[in-house]
């Protein structure tokens, strides 16, 4: 079952409504006392402010980093860059990160002295004119600058020592007179002290330690107080750091803004000054450390190549010494010579060998003396060849003799016996050849895997060598390029670059702070969003409903009318022909529930709150009347039969009601009771209270009832008991046609709300409306909002 119907949900739809700028405007000029007072109060505090504030002064230059990646000049330090052993590089981000430390900053503050401050104090104008400061020693002064350079009377120095152990501020004022003399007065340790000097001492002496006075060459014209202040350098230097911005001029470049903000602009200029030399002379003495530290690694290095290089030197000559070496590649040369030689030796020797054992064999195998021995065969031997000759030369004279002389002839005889002498010596020199060339064969194979071991020994040879040649090279070539380095160290030396350069003045831009015109906004805007914040704070912090905006936020069931506050007693306020302010919004809230009422079988309205006191009777019973003024019937049915009260607001009598007549005790005729107040409302009261009202409120008899009502009236208003106490009402959902659930401003607790949206939501109550009762129109926002809607309004 739908919530709503669809001339329901239209209405929803119109009542929802945009932002009313011009009303919340409204609500908040209905505290225009909270915002005079808040804009005049911050306005004072501005002013005093101002008065009391110091003027801060706006220092710029600009310098020019060194950059080896985006090009801000040229680093002398490329030298031991080449040889990868300096890493040092030049980046614009880190040198701004650099700056940005307190190291730099302290180091600038302690050369400058400012860690002790000169502030010009004098009397309130009033005070000079009436001579109360003269009257009154302790009389409040005001600081009304700082003081810097030659504008101090007086100038404070204090040892290393003493001010590195400095743990609190130190603070006194001085009196300088124009005559030189000087009154020191403040308190220490809770005691107060006044010291005088004159412009002649260097040293005065405090309760708390010895400070050095240095003396000044311009006296003040006329007396003037100025009061000292001694801080510890670093938090000074914090305190610079903060004030300091270093930016970039773009991405891309190495130029960067340095812009300081201080209380007095020749101290911020000298402060720049000294900052960017003490950076540049910090980064010359870590470039002088860098190479000085470089210059030591390479004569160390110089020195361990130069063992290293007379080790290798060593090495080379016991390898030659080893092996036996001169020169390998001469040695190779002769190596292989010989080796030819010796092969060719090998040859002519073997070749020698086989024809020798050849013809040994053969002359072996000669069983007479009538066969030749071949005589050039090839044999080297002169004297072998002599003897196979002879006795070639014997056999041929034989077998020439053998032709005319027998076997038995003398020089038969004799020739062959020579034949055999000379065949037994050629066979003697065969074999004794052939053993010659066998030991000749011996010593050239000798000599020939001699010689061939040489050879095969000569590239190890030239690896082992070469080994040790190359390592002696390197270390040579190191040894020169270090040398050369170190001469160009020399060089580079004398020409040192900062890392940064000033490339514009250094301006000081005038005073920047206080900016009168942006303190006045502050403070104006200050007022502003004090009393809108407490007004606001104060409704978060009221857990009770005051206006339709409020009721608007905590709940989606769409506002059916507002009721105004009225001052007089009267339960019926509505009377015909009236038109007050509570009529006219009695009668809008009627227009609006016969909007939603769409049909005439729409008859009944329930009529629900969360507590007691939320208005609802009295709503009931001017609705009614309202209604009745159109010449409809209406009729009131109590069923807040607990706590009935609608009776008594009427001042009828409430002995017969409808308790008794859903217990069975009374007719249905002597129910409905006609009201004098006007001819068409009629009223059933509740009657006694019964001990079962649950369960009376549950009997299908009041269906019935007001089933049958519906044909005698054209509306039916019912007046149920609270939701938030009772459950009376979630019984009575299924007789209406509509539930206006009444709340009251400044009175029903917003969690009440809730509930009642969370009851719509589960369809415990349907059809649901809010009426905002007890509003008070006096309010600027609702006389706004009225005035809006109506064109007039009413006192």
């Amino acid at each position: 079952m739908k919530n709503y119907s669809e001339v329901e949900e239209e209405y929803s739809m119109l009542a929802e409504k945009p932002i009313d700028v011009v009303g919340i405007l409204m609500k908040y000029l209905s505290y225009w006392k909270w915002f005079l007072i808040s804009i005049f109060a911050c306005i004072t505090i501005a002013a005093i402010y101002l008065f009391y504030a110091l003027p801060q002064f706006k220092v710029e230059t600009s310098i020019l980093f060194k950059d080896d990646r985006r090009g801000g000049g040229a680093s002398e330090m490329n030298v031991f860059k080449e040889m990868g052993i300096v890493t040092q590089k030049n980046n614009v981000d880190n040198e701004i990160e650099i700056l940005k430390k307190s190291l730099i900053v302290e180091s600038v503050v302690r050369k400058l002295g400012i860690y002790a401050s000169y502030t010009e104090i004098k009397p309130f104008k009033i005070a000079q004119i009436t001579g109360l400061d003269k009257f009154i020693p302790g009389f409040p002064k005001r600081k009304t600058r700082i003081l810097y350079g030659d504008e101090t009377p007086v100038l404070i120095n204090i040892p290393e020592n003493v001010l590195n152990n400095l743990e609190k501020n130190i603070v006194f004022d001085v009196m300088a007179e124009p005559t030189g003399n000087y009154e020191f007065s403040g308190s220490y340790n809770d005691k107060k002290y006044h010291i005088k000097a004159t412009s002649s001492d260097s040293v005065v002496i405090f309760p708390f330690g010895s400070l050095q006075m240095k003396e000044r060459k311009i006296k003040p014209a006329e007396s003037m107080s100025v009061r000292v202040e001694i801080q510890h350098p670093m938090n000074v230097a914090v305190r610079y750091l903060n004030s300091l911005k270093i930016e970039l001029t773009s991405k891309n470049s190495s130029v960067a803004n340095l812009a300081l903000t201080c209380p007095n602009g020749m101290l911020g200029r000298d402060f720049l000054k000294e900052y960017i030399d003490t950076y540049n002379e910090q980064g010359i003495r870590d470039q002088i450390e860098l190479a000085d530290k470089t210059s030591q690694l390479i004569d160390e290095h110089l020195s361990k190549l130069s063992d290293e290089l007379s080790s290798v030197e060593t090495q080379v000559q016991d390898f030659k010494q080893s092996q036996g070496l001169t020169d390998i590649s001469s040695q190779a040369d002769v190596y292989n010579a010989q080796m030819a030689n010796v092969g060719q030796m090998k040859t002519e020797v073997e070749t020698q060998y086989a024809i020798v054992s050849n013809l040994n064999s053969y002359v072996q195998g000669i069983s007479n003396h009538n066969q030749l021995i071949p005589a050039n065969s090839g044999i080297n031997s002169t004297a072998l060849t002599a003897q196979i000759n002879a006795y070639n030369d014997l056999v041929l004279e034989r077998n020439k003799l053998s032709r005319i002389a027998s076997g038995s002839n003398q020089s038969m005889i004799d020739l062959n016996n020579r034949i055999e002498s000379t065949f037994n010596s050629v066979k003697s020199g065969l074999q004794n050849e052939k053993n010659n060339l066998e030991i000749q064969q011996r010593d050239i194979s000798a000599m020939y895997y001699q010689n061939n071991a040489r050879i095969r020994a000569i590239p190890r040879q030239e690896r082992v060598y070469f080994d040790i040649k190359r390592q002696q090279n390197i270390k040579e070539e190191l040894f020169l390029y270090l040398l050369q380095k170190k001469e160009e160290k020399y060089m580079n030396m004398a020409s040192v670059e900062p890392n940064s350069k000033l490339v514009d003045n250094i301006r000081i831009l005038g005073e920047v702070s206080p900016n009168k015109k942006i303190v006045g906004l502050l403070f104006l805007a200050i007022g502003l969003i004090i009393p809108i914040a407490s007004i606001k704070i104060k409704d978060l912090l009221r857990y009770q409903i005051s206006n339709k905006e409020e009721l608007e936020a905590l709940t989606s069931v769409p506002v059916l009318g507002e009721i105004p506050q009225i001052s007089h007693t009267e339960h019926v306020v509505i009377k015909e022909n009236n038109n007050d302010n509570f009529s006219e919004m009695m009668r809008l809230l009627r227009a609006n529930l016969l909007f939603i009422i769409d049909s005439k079988e729409k008859k009944v309205i329930n009529m629900l709150s969360s507590i007691s006191g939320d208005g609802k009777t009295f709503i009931t019973i001017n609705m009614a009347m309202s209604l009745a003024l159109l010449d409809k019937k209406v009729l009131i049915i109590e069923l807040d039969i607990r706590k009935p009260r609608l009776s008594e607001y009427l001042e009828i009598d409430n002995k017969k009601g409808i308790t008794l007549y859903l217990s069975g005790n009374l007719n249905k005729e002597e129910l409905v009771k006609p009201l004098d107040i006007h001819p068409n409302l009629s009223v059933i009261t509740a009657g006694s209270i019964p001990p079962n009202p649950n369960e009376l409120l549950a009997k299908p008899l009041l269906d019935e009832l007001v089933s049958d009502l519906r044909n005698d009236f054209d509306y039916i208003i019912i007046d149920t008991a609270p939701v938030g106490v009772v459950s009376d009402s979630f019984l009575l959902n299924r007789l209406a046609d509509v539930n206006l659930y009444v709340v009251r401003a400044n009175h029903t607790p917003k969690k009440y709300i809730e509930e009642a949206e969370m009851y719509f939501k589960e369809n415990k109550l349907t059809r649901m409306y809010f009426v905002l009762n007890s509003v008070n129109m006096n309010a600027i926002a609702y006389r706004y909002g009225y005035g809006k809607k109506y064109g007039y309004g009413y006192a």
